[in-house]
C-alpha cells in the first residue's frame, strides 16, 4: 500500500475513470436567479385607494392578533397564579381528618381538668404547631357558631327550634376551611329557628 501526501487529491482520475463516474459539469450562473426574477411584478400604475384599503386589513390584522396575544398572556398568568394558590389544596384536604380529630379530642380533654391539663402540656401543642403550620401556608378554620346562617358558606345539617338563635348558626358540628380565601371544605352547621 502506498503512502499518499496530504496535498494528493482523494480522488484521482484513474479511479474515475475506472468507477464509471463522471464529475458534472456546474455553473454558477445556472445555479442564480437573476434580478428580474426575484422582483415582483410591479404594475405600472398604483392604486392608492387599493394600497390604503391593504394597509388597513395588514393594520387590523396586526392588533388583532396583539390583542389575542396579550390576552393569552393574561390568561396564563392568572392560571399560573391560581394554580400557585390552590397548590397544596389536595394535602390540605388530607389533613382536614387530622384536624377534626384534633378538635375532637381537644373537646373531650376539656371535660376532666386532669386529662386537660396533660393535653395543654403535650398533644395540644402539636395541635397548636400543626395549626401554625397550616395558616402559614394559607389554611384558616372558619368561625362559624353563632353567625347568620349563609348557605354560600355553610352546610345546614338540621334545624332546631331556638327561639334566641332564630336563622344563625346554633352549633358547629364540622368546622370548614379557607384556603387562600378560597373555600375548601364548608362548615357543618345546626341552624336555630
Amino acid at each position: 500500500m502506498s503512502q499518499k501526501k496530504p496535498d494528493d487529491p482523494i480522488v484521482d482520475d484513474e479511479m474515475l475513470s475506472h468507477s464509471d463516474a463522471a464529475p458534472e459539469e456546474h455553473t454558477i450562473e445556472g445555479d442564480l436567479k437573476s434580478d428580474k426574477d426575484l422582483q415582483e411584478d410591479i404594475p405600472d400604475t398604483i392604486d392608492l385607494d387599493e394600497l390604503q384599503q391593504r394597509l388597513e386589513e395588514k393594520e387590523d390584522r396586526y392588533l388583532r392578533l396583539y390583542a389575542e396575544f396579550d390576552n393569552y398572556k393574561r390568561r396564563t398568568q392568572r392560571e399560573r397564579l391560581e394554580m400557585m394558590d390552590t397548590a397544596g389544596s389536595k394535602t390540605m384536604k388530607a389533613l382536614l381528618p387530622v384536624l377534626d380529630d384534633f378538635d375532637r379530642a381537644a373537646q373531650l380533654a376539656e371535660k376532666d381538668e386532669q386529662t386537660a391539663e396533660i393535653w395543654n402540656n403535650g398533644i395540644g401543642l402539636v395541635h397548636k404547631k400543626l395549626l401554625s403550620a397550616l395558616a402559614s401556608q394559607g389554611l384558616k378554620p372558619m368561625e362559624s357558631t353563632g353567625k347568620d346562617y349563609d348557605s354560600d358558606l355553610f352546610e345546614a345539617v338540621t334545624e332546631i327550634p331556638h327561639p334566641d338563635m332564630s336563622g344563625k348558626v346554633v352549633d358547629t358540628l364540622e368546622r370548614g376551611y379557607t384556603l387562600n380565601g378560597r373555600i375548601i371544605r364548608h362548615a357543618k352547621v345546626v341552624v336555630g329557628k
